[in-house]
Parts: structure tokens; C-alpha cells; sequence
């Protein structure tokens, strides 16, 4: 491999690492908000948390709210990914 195709080479990563990091601040810009038997959950593009919010009749029944929790984060990320795979052109 010669010195200009290894400059080329690296031109091409140079742009593939500027494209993934665009796409990374669309994403993270990116809202979804999930509600589910009394919790909300608000996740961005990149599948961060952002806020969460609990009924206050969930707070006396802990098993039912640590089971809500996990299955409202659980639906938000499933969502989010349908979405986001929907946008890039890739499918669901």
C-alpha cells in the first residue's frame, strides 16, 4: 500500500468518525416519553434516562413498582430503538 493510499485511508476514517459523531448529538437530542400503570420515563436517542417520574400510589407497593420500573424503562428502550432503526432507513 503506497504513502497516498494510506492517506486516503485515513480521509475515509476521518469522515466515518465525523458522521457517527453527527449522528450521535441527533440522537442525543432525540425524546421518547413512556407511561405505564403509573410511571414515566423520558430516555433520549441514546437510550439515557432523563427523568422518571412515580405515582404516589406506586410508592407503597414496592414489588409492583420496582416490576413497573423495569417494564416501562424496558418498553421505552424497545421504542426508542424501532425509531431510531426507522430513521436511519434500517427497518423495524
Amino acid at each position: 500500500m503506497g504513502v497516498f493510499d494510506q492517506f486516503k485511508q485515513a480521509k475515509d476514517m476521518f469522515s466515518q468518525v465525523s458522521e457517527l459523531q453527527k449522528l450521535q448529538k441527533k440522537l442525543a437530542k432525540k425524546r421518547i416519553t413512556k407511561e405505564q400503570d403509573g410511571v414515566t420515563v423520558t430516555m433520549d436517542g441514546t437510550q439515557a434516562i432523563k427523568s422518571l417520574e412515580i405515582s404516589d400510589e406506586l410508592m407503597s407497593d414496592k414489588k409492583k413498582l420496582e416490576k413497573t420500573l423495569v417494564s416501562t424503562i424496558e418498553s421505552a428502550k424497545s421504542e426508542l430503538q424501532r425509531e431510531v432503526a426507522s430513521e436511519m432507513g434500517m427497518g423495524a
